[in-house]
């Protein structure tokens, strides 16, 4: 008996060309984590640069912005293998083909595709989790901000520097969390071996050949 990969797999082209993922392909939407990690490194750094004249919250602060550029680092590592991974579903006589680089991986029928829907309450509190605390953190370098304009000297635009790369970083990671929570839709996959454990977002309009095709997501 053969593997699940191989079951169909005479149905499926070995790989896609580009005009066949244009055409007929879903492929994955990918969120904004790894830029939002960068964004934060940069911000820790930028106030480390603004409280380096205190030696120990400096050196402390430096220890966090080192370790989260390392975390930053593996992020877009982490993001840039996946992209060369993207997933990208093929409808095709009553199945669904899974491609990972273009290349056919196994097919599943599109009563297992298993999309998560959430309501307005759940969506609203993600959207306040990630909001709020935003929101505190702007408001504490507003204060930090405020008082360095008090303090005599000429490293004002320092201050002015921190509050606006924190405006311009709370503006993104919420349009980073509103975008995978709440314009993408999310599903999960089977993997190789039936089970529904492969996290995938798409955008809806990618999702709308699937329904127009051979294929139709459960949910």
């Amino acid at each position: 008996m053969g593997t699940r990969s191989q079951i169909h797999a005479v149905d499926f082209p070995p790989q896609l060309d580009q005009t066949e993922m244009e055409t007929r392909g879903v492929s994955e939407s990918f969120t904004w984590g790894p830029q939002a990690m960068w964004l934060l490194c940069g911000l820790i750094w930028f106030f480390y640069l603004l409280v380096r004249d205190i030696p120990e919250l400096g050196r402390n602060t430096a220890l966090i912005g080192a370790g989260a550029t390392v975390l930053a680092a593996l992020g877009v590592w982490y993001d840039m293998r996946r992209r060369k991974r993207q997933t990208v579903l093929y409808p095709l006589g009553g199945r669904i083909g899974c491609y990972s680089g273009n290349v056919f991986q196994y097919s599943f029928a599109p009563a297992e595709m298993v999309r998560v829907r959430q309501g307005f309450f759940e969506r609203s509190m993600i959207v306040l989790k990630t909001l709020v605390p935003m929101l505190i953190l702007m408001a504490i370098l507003g204060v930090v901000m405020w008082d360095g304009l008090k303090q005599p000297g000429s490293r004002h635009w320092q201050d002015i520097a921190v509050l606006i790369y924190s405006m311009l970083f709370a503006i993104f990671g919420f349009v980073a969390i509103f975008r995978s929570n709440i314009t993408l839709a999310f599903f999960w996959l089977p993997n190789g071996k039936g089970k529904a454990d492969k996290p995938v977002h798409f955008h809806p309009r990618e999702l709308r050949k699937l329904e127009s095709g051979d294929g139709h997501p459960r949910g």
